[in-house]
């Protein structure tokens, strides 16, 4: 949080006498509770002279993942939250932890200015990958090819049919809609789930045929 930002919080609870917003905390295996989102309130609170505060508390035992999870949902980690921080928390988190934080694809458009040398000093690990679909107009197709290769990415760079898209874009958001998911990344990789759990049983298929025969 700016100075600024946090000299106006200041102001507003002196204003207010009391923080207007209860701070998210959860118990610990030894009893001290931890904040999982608030620490700004919190901080500006003390500095507003008001000690008693308070809290909601949860009190079910957490790993980390699911603190993570819950940090991510809870804080405003679009305006406030430094880029590369927020990337290597969300790298830190499962599938399902990823659904529950439910960072928005608008939210990871702000990933896109980070700098890759930032990255690189945060120590996050990151790949991209690149879905080209192309016309089938031969000029169109030999202009976009030309497109990407001027791009000079480093991505992994795929070519499909253009006519394809709507199918797979329809699809993502079919996916989001039923699971519940907001971030299209995170739908494909339900949908490489849901791919595989289909392979596997074709598999088994399979050999339960060979097994008969």
């Amino acid at each position: 949080m700016e100075p600024e930002q946090f000299r106006r919080l200041v102001e507003n609870v002196k204003i207010d006498g009391a923080l207007t917003e209860i701070v998210l905390c959860c118990q610990n295996a030894d009893g001290s509770l931890e904040i999982l989102s608030g620490h700004h309130r919190q901080e500006a609170a003390i500095a507003a002279d008001q000690f008693l505060i308070w809290v909601m508390v949860i009190t079910t035992l957490l790993d980390e993942e699911r603190k993570n999870a819950i940090q991510l949902s809870h804080n405003s980690i679009a305006g406030q939250d430094n880029p590369s921080i927020l990337a290597q928390v969300y790298e830190s988190l499962g599938l399902e932890a990823k659904k529950f934080s439910g960072l928005t694809d608008e939210i990871l458009k702000g990933l896109e200015k980070i700098q890759v040398s930032a990255l690189t000093a945060a120590n996050v690990n990151y790949e991209q990958l690149n879905i080209n679909f192309l016309p089938e107009d031969l000029e169109e197709f030999d202009r976009c090819v030309k497109q990407i290769k001027e791009r000079k990415q480093v991505a992994l760079v795929y070519a499909a049919r253009y006519a394809d898209f709507d199918s797979i874009f329809n699809t993502v958001v079919e996916v989001k809609h039923k699971l519940g998911i907001v971030n299209s990344a995170l739908a494909l990789a339900s949908m490489a789930e849901l791919a595989n759990e289909r392979l596997d049983l074709l598999e088994a298929e399979k050999e339960a045929e060979k097994s008969a025969d």
